[in-house]
């Protein structure tokens, strides 16, 4: 019987002592003040971005196209040997364009040998024509004999000229056959190196800039430049200049950016689905460690602003009266101080308004009278934040902020 009953009280105790020791420690944390984080007011490397995705390629590369229709015979180069301008890559079948040029040069020789003939048919006419023109001024012969023999000395000039005029129409095809004829040889328009050579001996080179088998022959590219090529949504490309950094992470090396430049912005979008963008070009700084290859996918971050340091909070630390109004903050014009910050002073809250600027995924810069680098600042919890009064007494949470450079604070 006196073990239930000790037991009982000892329930009543354990009963007691779970209600009035966190009321107890509620009240003694109420007279300390409020459990807050804090930090310190510093100035960060703000620096946004417009997040792009597009690819490697090439700053100089030349795709080689035929401009005719022939079987390839002969390949001089391999895929990856380095070559001159000027120097021949492959060879087409000449048989056909060989035929062309010995046709129209014996149709050329034919047009000579014609002009021959009028000239020797000239003289005569003009010797004859001659003869006629005394015996007419004698009164030897009429005038319909003096009309014949000037009439067919005219018509021999005219022949002259027709047989002359034949002779250029001949040259100028002969031209051209040779020119096709000498299209047979492929030839690189640009020095560097060959990156892709699609077709091989026995195939059949077409005229075409489509992509079908046979219409590209060659890729010549000058490896030791690259750059990138991204796509920039319509929403973003107002805010993209030229001389912008960019730092771009090709697929290959996720983590290591490449620093770049924007070189190049299409004045003319391109449509993707239901989506605009415009392309810009960037020209990479690539370590010599880094062997990229064009066609490789890229994502890149596009800088905003000059990054230079400014008083800068985490952007959780700002309040807003309401919700609504947080909207209006966030496309407000800087000069209207729309978000409060709580900072600390001897230990109590003090709402200050202040000036949003450039902002981060994480920090947003601020600036208001008498606010200077080294003030403590309050930046959580999210709840206590919006619950804290003007004037409370504030105390350092013992959890230790992420990002602070200067872990616990005291009040």
């Amino acid at each position: 019987m006196k073990k239930l009953v000790k037991a009982k009280w000892l329930g009543l105790v354990v009963a007691v002592a779970v209600v009035t020791i966190p009321l107890v420690l509620r009240a003694k944390s109420a007279g300390d003040g409020r459990p807050v984080d804090m930090q310190k007011l510093e100035a960060r490397d703000i620096q946004p971005t417009i997040l792009a995705s597009g690819m490697l390629t090439y700053r100089t590369s030349v795709d080689l196209t035929s401009e005719l229709t022939a079987k390839v015979v002969e390949e001089l180069v391999h895929e990856g040997d380095d070559i001159k301008a000027g120097q021949i890559v492959l060879r087409l079948d000449p048989s056909i364009y060989r035929n062309e040029v010995e046709r129209d040069g014996a149709a050329r020789s034919e047009q000579l040998v014609a002009i021959e003939r009028q000239q020797v048919e000239l003289q005569l006419r003009r010797n004859q024509f001659a003869r006629t023109q005394k015996q007419f001024d004698a009164h030897i012969v009429s005038q319909a004999k003096y009309d014949d023999d000037k009439s067919a000395l005219n018509l021999a000039e005219v022949g002259l000229k027709s047989a002359q005029s034949a002779l250029i129409a001949s040259n100028a095809v002969l031209a051209e056959a040779k020119q096709q004829l000498g299209k047979t040889d492929v030839r690189a328009p640009i020095g560097g190196r060959v990156v892709a050579l699609p077709i091989k001996v026995g195939e059949t080179a077409i005229p075409s800039t489509m992509s079908l088998a046979g219409a590209k022959l060659a890729t010549i590219a000058d490896t030791s430049t690259i750059q990138a090529e991204l796509k920039v949504d319509e929403v973003d490309i107002g805010r993209v200049s030229l001389d912008q950094a960019v730092d771009v992470y090709p697929a290959a090396w996720p983590d290591r950016a490449l620093r770049g430049t924007v070189v190049k912005i299409a004045l003319w979008s391109s449509t993707e689905g239901s989506s605009q963008s415009y392309k810009v070009t960037v020209q990479l700084q690539v370590p010599a460690d880094l062997r990229n290859r064009a066609g490789m996918s890229c994502r890149a971050e596009i800088k905003l602003g000059d990054g230079k340091p400014r008083l800068a909070v985490p952007v959780e630390a700002l309040l807003t009266d309401d919700d609504e109004h947080t909207g209006a903050a966030a496309n407000a014009e800087p000069s209207k101080p729309l978000l409060q910050l709580v900072v600390v002073r001897d230990g109590r809250a003090h709402k200050m308004g202040v000036t949003a600027g450039t902002s981060d995924d994480r920090w947003r810069a601020v600036t208001a009278p008498g606010l200077k680098g080294g003030d403590l600042i309050v930046v959580g919890p999210n709840r206590a934040l919006h619950e804290i009064a003007e004037g409370e007494k504030l105390i350092s949470s013992p959890k230790v902020v992420p990002g602070a450079s200067h872990g616990k604070e005291s009040s």
